[in-house]
């Protein structure tokens, strides 16, 4: 797919858009293997994001067991270039895969969180493609909080409490904790720039890794969403430590994703990523 200059500005600017029938039946049906394949062959660290509430989503994460299988996908698709155009980046790493079930019609909003606060990154070229393989209205879409990758670092959310999205994942930083995005706009539609796209099957969503994202519920009339996410560093992508020297609310034990060989505003370059060109 050619990218235009607007589309590059947008994504630049905003930190997030829609390419529009990115994946045709054959390419969504290579991307659809991909996808059913890691929900058979799972990580041991997969798990339920609020289990046994409305709000339970199924999620696994990095398997490097099916890293050879997502990344001929990636180059299979042409994905590495297309991401290198949106940045005009000479190179281009692929870090990794994530994947979402929400079923039942029931699977509350995902809370707000930027990627970046769960990774020793920051810089222009983070991304991420976001795809599911259902047509998405707008009201159960992902939303984003436009030019947020531009702005604050906020804490990360533990994703254990579903009371409170906002329960801080890092016990000792001075990043803030995560605002309660939704709460303030009940008091005030316009206290936030929220925006979102519908999605056709085909459809995806392209944004930067460190952008204020959330929501896509499911409902009863769109009740089942299978996504797809695969992540993408470039040129300008640096080191910047995740606060881990007081612990974390996180389920799993993520303090040793620092790499101390690095110092700070170097180009970070995860021992895990596949470059791609």
């Amino acid at each position: 797919m050619q990218v235009s200059e607007q589309q590059k500005q947008d994504l630049a600017i905003d930190g997030a858009i829609v390419l529009r029938g990115l994946f045709s039946p054959e390419r969504l049906e290579r991307l659809r293997e991909a996808f059913d394949y890691g929900i058979a062959h799972p990580s041991p660290l997969h798990g339920y994001a609020y289990r046994g509430t409305d709000q339970e989503t199924f999620n696994d994460y990095g398997n490097y067991e099916n890293r050879a299988v997502h990344l001929q996908t990636v180059k299979d698709l042409g994905l590495g270039e297309l991401v290198a155009s949106l940045w005009g980046s000479r190179h281009v790493w692929f870090v990794g895969e994530e994947l979402f079930v929400k079923k039942g019609g029931l699977g509350g909003r995902s809370p707000r969180h930027q990627d970046n606060s769960y990774s020793p990154v920051e810089g222009p070229h983070l991304l991420n493609i976001w795809t599911s393989f259902e047509k998405i209205p707008r009201k159960n879409a992902l939303e984003f909080v436009r030019g947020s990758h531009r702005g604050i670092q906020y804490n990360g959310t533990s994703y254990n409490d579903a009371n409170d999205h906002t329960k801080p994942l890092w016990h000792k930083t001075d990043w803030p904790r995560l605002p309660d995005i939704e709460a303030e706009r009940a008091k005030d539609p316009n206290s936030w720039d929220v925006f979102t796209f519908d999605l056709d099957i085909g459809d995806a969503l392209i944004f930067h890794s460190g952008i204020l994202h959330g929501g896509a519920p499911v409902t009863p009339d769109c009740p089942t969403r299978h996504t797809l996410v695969y992540r993408f560093h470039g040129d300008q992508t640096f080191y910047r430590p995740l606060p881990v020297e007081g612990g974390s609310s996180y389920e799993y034990d993520i303090s040793g994703i620092n790499d101390p060989s690095l110092t700070p505003g170097e180009p970070y370059r995860s021992k895990y990523s596949d470059q791609l060109l």
